[in-house]
């Protein structure tokens, strides 16, 4: 069983906004709706579980019930951090998962395709998670002044879905827990306790919405139907 863990309680804050970015509308559909339809579409996701501010876990349950999304599961409480959301997502997912897919609510064009190479590395690897190379100039800089150059060869930018056996996660989650230790993602957590973990071509379309403009931008990706490529 293939279960996609999405948390989604996080505030948005540099949105400004007075919701959290992931229910701010685009085109009429909340953001991180275009999310789950993919996973929904999905032939080898057997579920869906969301870790969702307890504060709308309501209005998240109309939108489910108003897309018709027969995948989702579980509406579960989030953390206040990214690793507590995603533990208490994996806590109320079916015992009988095999992998575990973790992907931002905030990422609405991962392509099935990726979806389903992360999938098969998961399953020989037994964890995978998509990366693109950092293409720009890195520089490390102090008091807004460059104070030196930083070598971009063998650097990758990590995106998800991020996929793991179940077993793995929830030992490494509940490790990390009794340990008061908190990581950024699946891949620093895996890394972190010595585990390998696989790399696939991710997609700069993959993006996380973290800024206004990325809103902006997703908005010109739907007009020009970027559905139809991925």
């Amino acid at each position: 069983m293939i279960i996609a863990v999405i948390p989604s309680a996080g505030k948005g804050e540099r949105f400004n906004s007075k919701k959290p970015k992931q229910f701010l509308e685009i085109k009429g559909k909340p953001l991180f709706i275009y999310t789950l339809q993919k996973f929904e579409k999905h032939p080898q996701i057997d579920g869906i579980v969301l870790s969702v501010s307890p504060e709308y876990i309501k209005e998240t349950e109309k939108l489910i019930s108003f897309y018709n999304l027969k995948k989702v599961l579980k509406i579960t409480e989030g953390g206040k951090t990214r690793q507590e959301s995603v533990f208490k997502g994996i806590k109320v997912s079916p015992p009988e998962t095999e992998i575990f897919l973790i992907h931002d609510a905030v990422r609405p064009f991962v392509s099935l395709a990726l979806i389903s190479e992360v999938i098969e590395n998961t399953k020989i690897f037994g964890a995978c998670v998509p990366a693109i190379p950092v293409r720009d100039t890195l520089n490390r800089v102090f008091l807004r002044e460059v104070k030196e150059n930083v070598d971009r060869t063998n650097l990758f930018c990590i995106q998800t879905p991020q996929g793991i056996r179940a077993k793995i996660l929830r030992h490494l989650l509940e490790r990390a827990q009794k340990e008061n230790l908190i990581f950024s993602d699946e891949s620093t957590l895996l890394s972190h306790y010595g585990y390998r973990v696989r790399i696939v071509d991710g997609s700069f379309i993959n993006y996380k919405i973290t800024y206004p403009e990325d809103l902006f931008l997703a908005e010109k990706l739907i007009d020009c139907k970027i559905e139809d490529l991925l």
